[in-house]
């Protein structure tokens, strides 16, 4: 999850997009100086929140065991699958929340 932006300026940023009432997050990443001060959670439920605009009642994405499911799970995602070997000797999570639609 967390990566070096170099002289880019650019510190994190969320990628996804909407599909039959989901929201699928493609990226999520955070400049290395950044990580654990709380930016990947604030992006996390910036996109969230740009699903329920758009009406979707759940999230996905996957990420990898040597990334961030900790990260994921300790914001409420929950694993639906895993692909294991997948890089060899990793396993490529699969996980899923739902999303409670935005009230006016």
């Amino acid at each position: 999850m967390c990566s070096a932006a170099r002289g880019t300026g650019i510190v994190g940023g969320a990628d996804g997009h909407t599909h039959w009432g989901w929201l699928r997050v493609s990226h999520l990443w955070v400049a290395e100086s950044l990580c654990g001060g709380g930016l990947g959670r604030r992006l996390m439920h910036a996109i969230e929140d740009a699903g329920r605009g758009r009406g979707c009642r759940g999230a996905w994405l996957d990420t990898f065991s040597f990334q961030a499911p900790g990260f994921y799970a300790a914001i409420g995602y929950r694993p639906f699958g895993d692909l294991g070997d997948y890089p060899p000797g990793h396993t490529r999570h699969y996980l899923c929340k739902p999303l409670d639609p935005v009230t006016p």
